[in-house]
């Protein structure tokens, strides 16, 4: 791991408390221990009293003592909905922490920029010039080339490769395997079908899929897209 992240250093021995415990949060948790982050709990409404990997499911913060003494992540694969629960956390306590999580075979280059609250899977690669915005999920062995941006929220599924100078809009998401040409520009709300080759921009509020990829429908703010 390289490149500058939103600072850490401060809150990196504090334990971690992870928002949600379904499938993505034992990923999620996964690259905690990888980066040296000690597990405190997880939080989830559906799930109290059971555990997940050996440590306990909470229902609520207010279950913690001192909200200061952790840092928190947002194991949320839905785009739109990880930036939900992060706004309706922030009008509650607006001093939570939210480090980014980098699993230690990450490769990121030191000109690269990412922002708090994003998660870099396993074997993941950021290249130079290249900013992350805040939230964003970057998932295994994925790989964006040099001067790309990703928007806050915004995700890319295992496999996915960008050219350079690719920008990926707000909650955008990319799925599994899908390929995006260097220069193309995707817009906000987009989703690019699995194993896709995008060579054209791409407006907000589109799905596309296909080789080469073309918009198939519009969609909206939260319409569901993980199945």
């Amino acid at each position: 791991m390289q490149g500058k992240a939103s600072p850490n250093s401060e809150h990196h021995l504090r334990p971690l408390v992870i928002l949600g415990a379904g499938v993505h949060a034992v990923s999620v948790a996964n690259v905690a221990l990888s980066a040296g982050y000690e597990i405190e709990c997880f939080v989830d409404r559906n799930k109290k009293g059971s555990n997940l990997l050996g440590y306990s499911i909470i229902d609520k913060l207010d279950e913690l003592n001192i909200l200061d003494g952790f840092s928190f992540a947002i194991a949320v694969g839905d785009n739109a909905l990880r930036e939900r629960i992060y706004k309706e956390l922030l009008s509650e306590a607006s001093d939570l922490h939210f480090p980014s999580l980098v699993h230690s075979s990450a490769v990121i280059s030191f000109f690269a920029e990412i922002g708090e609250g994003v998660v870099v899977m396993p074997k993941a690669v950021i290249g130079p010039n290249s900013k992350v915005g805040r939230f964003c999920l970057i998932n295994t062995q994925a790989s964006i080339d040099h001067d790309c941006v990703m928007l806050d929220y915004s995700s890319i599924a295992p496999a996915v490769s960008t050219g350079g100078g690719v920008t990926i809009g707000l909650r955008s998401a990319v799925s599994i395997g899908a390929t995006i040409k260097h220069g193309v520009k995707i817009g906000d709300d987009c989703v690019v079908g699995a194993s896709s080759y995008l060579n054209k921009d791409l407006a907000s509020n589109q799905v596309a899929y296909g080789i080469p990829a073309k918009p198939v429908r519009m969609r909206s703010i939260g319409d569901e897209y993980l199945k």
